[in-house]
């Protein structure tokens, strides 16, 4: 009896570890299963990794056909973290390769100068870090409607490179005509989809393939910027395309006279309104035949109100501006200091409305976008003579408002941010605060600020 006891248990025992080693198999088994599903199929996946590789239009891509390699940007893109992914129609929260190309305009590059901004995201009035700026957008529309908007002022839009291998020699900073390309008659086009995009060094020469659009932010190197593009644009092997989409009014006029304000050109504003459809972040293959980098450079606020005030108050280019008058006559003083303090106070009480250089670089930025959600690859000026420099172009300033006879009135060529004393300094930061929440978004800091302005 005993022994048949002992037998039943060792029985159950023996039954026991088979059952768990079955289980074991079993499970195993399901997991290899599972880990080989995408090995089994290696030649659709690779197929569609080249299909995802580059970009359909406006850099939007499949979702479906999205692959492990493909990343989803988690940036909080300018919105407050609770609404970064309530809507994937944002350019934020679109899947995106981060592209691995050689260029200076690639924000996704470990050692990248720039980084992405969505001014969209921004002034979105539920979650944009700038929402409670977002009625300057409502009032930049009413004064455009009506004529009252920057007039007497410069165009305003943007220009796009095309650059098909473009090749800047090192040494003498001059374009090469490529000889492979001439001898085909070749010449290229605004709309040529380009293959082995960036740019790379051989030789002696500097050679770019990548479609470029500048967004002129005011008194931070924009015309040094449209120089070098000028520049780079004399090359047989690139193409620019201009989109000046608004003119202010140059006649003074009632608001309510509404038939003469300059009638918009429509077709340019379409046009306008389709190139920015195709703005995208940098792709990793291929730029089709609209797609394009939109870039802008921006400055620390302190630094870029000195040099609107010298704009503003009559500088080279803007003596027709109408209210340089106005200005000197209300702020010029014995010091810069003084000068400075007056126009802060000036700017604080009627509103930066009233020059274009005034303006916010949020709005710059927006305005020139037309409010649409593209991003913009965002550089810090620290970094303008590196961009100058990419095209060779290192040694122009076009506006240089420490020479002498630049600006309209001594205390204005000699003032610095030295003039700023704790009211004005204030008083600045206050107006072009959207500026600093910006600028700390991107990693950008603005330290003159810190005290006025809070995290």
């Amino acid at each position: 009896m005993g022994c048949n006891t002992a037998f039943d248990a060792f029985n159950r025992n023996i039954v026991l570890v088979v059952l768990g080693f079955i289980l074991v198999v079993c499970c195993v088994n399901i997991s290899l299963t599972h880990d080989s599903t995408p090995s089994s199929s290696s030649s659709s996946s690779e197929a569609n990794k080249e299909q995802t590789r580059g970009e359909s239009q406006g850099g939007l891509q499949n979702v479906s056909s999205v692959t492990n390699s493909v990343l989803q940007d988690q940036s909080k893109g300018q919105l407050f973290y609770n609404c970064s992914k309530t809507d994937s129609s944002r350019w934020s929260n679109r899947p995106h390769r981060k592209s691995r190309v050689n260029s200076l305009f690639n924000c996704d590059k470990e050692d990248a100068f720039c980084e992405y901004y969505y001014p969209a995201n921004f002034f979105d009035t539920e979650c944009g870090l700038g929402k409670e700026f977002s009625y300057h957008i409502d009032d930049a529309k009413a004064k455009k409607l009506n004529g009252t908007l920057w007039n007497f002022m410069p165009s305003i839009g943007f220009p796009t490179l095309t650059m098909n291998d473009t090749c800047l020699e090192l040494t003498t900073k001059s374009l090469s005509n490529q000889v492979h390309f001439l001898e085909n008659n070749f010449k290229i086009g605004e709309f040529t989809t380009l293959h082995n995009i960036g740019h790379y060094e051989e030789n002696g020469f500097r050679c770019f393939t990548e479609r470029l659009s500048f967004l002129h932010v005011h008194k931070a190197g924009g015309s040094s910027l449209h120089s070098a593009f000028n520049f780079m644009s004399s090359s047989k092997t690139s193409a620019l395309a201009r989109h000046k989409f608004f003119t202010p009014s140059t006649k003074p006029f009632a608001p309510k006279e509404s038939s003469r304000i300059v009638q918009p050109n429509n077709s340019m504003i379409n046009l306008t309104l389709d190139s920015l459809s195709h703005a995208t972040r940098y792709p990793d293959k291929i730029f089709d035949e609209k797609q394009h980098i939109i870039f802008a450079v921006v400055r620390d606020p302190t630094e870029r109100f000195i040099s609107s005030i010298g704009q503003a108050l009559g500088a080279v280019g803007s003596g027709g501006n109408h209210i340089a008058p106005t200005l000197k006559q209300a702020c010029i003083k014995e010091t810069s200091a003084e000068t400075l303090k007056c126009l802060a106070h000036y700017v604080r009480d009627h509103g930066f409305w009233i020059e274009l250089h005034f303006t916010p670089q949020v709005i710059d930025i927006s305005f020139t976008t037309m409010w649409q959600d593209v991003p913009v690859a965002v550089f810090p000026f620290k970094h303008l003579k590196t961009i100058l420099s990419h095209f060779g172009r290192e040694d122009v300033k076009v506006r240089d408002g420490s020479n002498e006879n630049y600006r309209s009135h001594p205390v204005l060529t000699e003032m610095s941010v030295k003039d700023y004393d704790e009211e004005s300094l204030q008083l600045v930061c206050e107006i072009y605060e959207m500026d600093v929440r910006m600028q700390r978004s991107l990693g950008f800091e603005v330290p003159r600020c810190d005290p006025f302005i809070p995290r």
